[in-house]
């Protein structure tokens, strides 16, 4: 019982700060930019052969990865790996997006850290609402980015953007609260 009283105050001690300076943060932030990056290209490569009309997998791990780094780290450690992410694909060319990639993980970012700062993030209602602000964020600035870049038509980017925003939203609940928890059960960041 004293565990999950434990567990329960460093999930409310963890999401009431915003910020979080410290050497570890830093450090795990840009080595989880680099990682986010490897595995959003492993991502989309499953989404091209699943659907290339929709962004999936892809969706549900940038969710993810928005929530959990807001989550274990705070920010400026959120926009850190968000960003590092961003200009690796503008710098590398990985997607003709990238550019749109920059203000959507920056808001992605800053929308998770509002509600994991308002709330405590112990139910799952928290991490919905969380996702809801960060994928429908997210998701506005690379459909403008789909239009402006790609001109693909209106009907076609508010239904894409709709299928990735809702299985950001579903799939990134459930994949952040879950490896939440189990991180900070784990003590691994005491």
């Amino acid at each position: 019982m004293s565990q999950v009283v434990a567990n329960k105050d460093v999930s409310m001690e963890t999401s009431k700060k915003v910020t979080g300076f410290d050497t570890k943060a830093l450090v795990g932030a840009v080595i989880l930019g680099v990682v986010f990056v490897l595995v959003q290209q492993i991502a989309h490569r499953i989404d091209a052969i699943i659907n290339p009309a929709s962004v999936i997998i892809g969706g549900v791990t940038w969710a993810t990865f928005m929530g959990l780094v807001v989550l274990l780290f705070r920010q400026p450690a959120g926009i850190i790996t968000a960003e590092i992410q961003a200009f690796i694909a503008l710098a590398t060319g990985l997607s003709p997006l990238a550019a749109f990639f920059i203000p959507a993980n920056a808001l992605g970012s800053l929308g998770y850290s509002l509600i994991a700062w308002k709330l405590p993030m112990d139910k799952w209602s928290h991490h919905v609402l969380a996702q809801i602000v960060t994928n429908v964020a997210g998701n506005i600035c690379v459909g403008i980015g789909l239009h402006v870049i790609l001109k693909l038509p209106m009907p076609v980017i508010i239904i894409s953007s709709c299928i990735t925003t809702l299985a950001g939203i579903i799939g990134g609940t459930i994949l952040t609260k879950m490896i939440y928890e189990n991180v900070i059960k784990s003590g691994v960041l005491r």
